[in-house]
């Protein structure tokens, strides 16, 4: 009998009974082949929303794993993430909460002993959350829903932190949800020039830095350099390599008229840090007030293939808006420079 002429109620119990028996991360032939029997049925976009409901009670962490994964390849494909999404979410969680771990005080304690490696976790457990991982973030990179219900549930992030160091599916979940995307004005104090900018999918202020360095490279601003190509892809995520960059600038915050450490933009923190004036996130490019800063390729990543880094220069503004801003922001007239000099 040909697969497809197998009621689908059938072919979806023969997929959960397979990811019952899946052990590991690669895919065993029954599931394999219950997948492809699924495919072959005519109503087969019609299964995805019947197994993600009935995930949770998959037995085996790395057969939940799996058809995460294949229900976030229906995703990519063009299926609604919100359909499937939160089973999704519910089972990484599932499998997260029967993970042991250390709390600080107990770290401390444990530290003295440096024979304890703290509570053995199932490898399977392992390879399961980051299956779930997996899927979950093909969902949540195309679900701002999704993403939102993450973000702003304490529960979620907490545990999903308390386990990150435990499996990559995890990590890779919060690092798409600490990610940030925004619109920056940026203005050259001695210049007296401005841009606005657009940056997307950035975790931290150095990664920011990089590519925003990249992008004003063309405009010849006074202390920028020509960056290097093998840098920049590996800021992309297109490459990877051991490089390092270091600041053209001072990055000071728009809040403070001045240049001093005390009001610099600190590279590890998040783009979130970079303070608002009128409701517009302002960047001040000042000359360099002590030895450059150099930050390496650590800062970029992990990379989303379907959230990639970027930070685009949109436009430069007129004249008369930069002069706005400046006077806005109680910036120090610029010094001029003299047009005469002494042999």
């Amino acid at each position: 009998m040909s697969h497809s002429l197998q009621p689908l109620d059938q072919l979806i119990e023969d997929v959960i009974n397979a990811s019952n028996m899946q052990c590991g991360y690669e895919c065993s032939d029954d599931l394999r082949d219950a997948f492809n029997a699924i495919a072959e049925h005519p109503r087969a976009a019609d299964s995805q929303p019947i197994i993600a409901e009935r995930l949770c009670e998959v037995e085996s962490a790395s057969g939940a794993g799996l058809l995460a994964v294949w229900l976030g390849a229906g995703v990519e494909g063009g299926a609604n993430p919100d359909t499937t999404g939160r089973p999704v979410l519910d089972t990484l969680m599932k499998w997260a909460a029967t993970v042991e771990t250390i709390d600080a005080d107990e770290e401390a304690n444990e530290n003295e002993d440096e024979e304890c490696d703290g509570p053995a976790v199932d490898p399977d457990t392992v390879a399961g959350m980051e299956l779930l991982g997996q899927g979950l973030v093909a969902h949540v990179s195309r679900s701002g829903a999704l993403h939102d219900q993450i973000a702003n549930d304490p529960r979620i992030i907490s545990e999903l932190e308390r386990v990150e160091h435990i499996s990559a599916g995890p990590m890779w979940v919060l690092e798409l949800i600490r990610k940030r995307s925004g619109t920056l004005l940026v203005i050259h104090v001695e210049q007296r020039r401005g841009f606005r900018m657009k940056y997307e999918n950035l975790s931290n202020c150095f990664h920011l830095f990089t590519l925003l360095q990249d992008a004003i490279a063309g405009v010849k601003l006074p202390g920028s350099q020509r960056p290097s190509e093998e840098l920049i892809a590996v800021a992309k995520g297109q490459r990877a390599a051991e490089c390092y960059d270091d600041a053209w600038f001072h990055y000071g915050i728009g809040t403070h008229p001045s240049a001093d450490l005390g009001t610099s933009v600190w590279g590890e923190a998040s783009p979130d840090s970079i303070p608002t004036v009128d409701g517009q996130q302002v960047l001040l490019l000042w000359p360099p007030i002590m030895a450059s800063r150099g930050w390496g390729a650590g800062f970029f990543g992990p990379f989303l293939m379907a959230r990639p880094p970027a930070v685009v220069l949109e436009e430069e503004l007129p004249a008369a808006e930069v002069q706005h801003w400046c006077e806005r922001l109680k910036l120090p007239d610029p010094v001029a420079s003299p047009w005469w000099k002494f042999w």
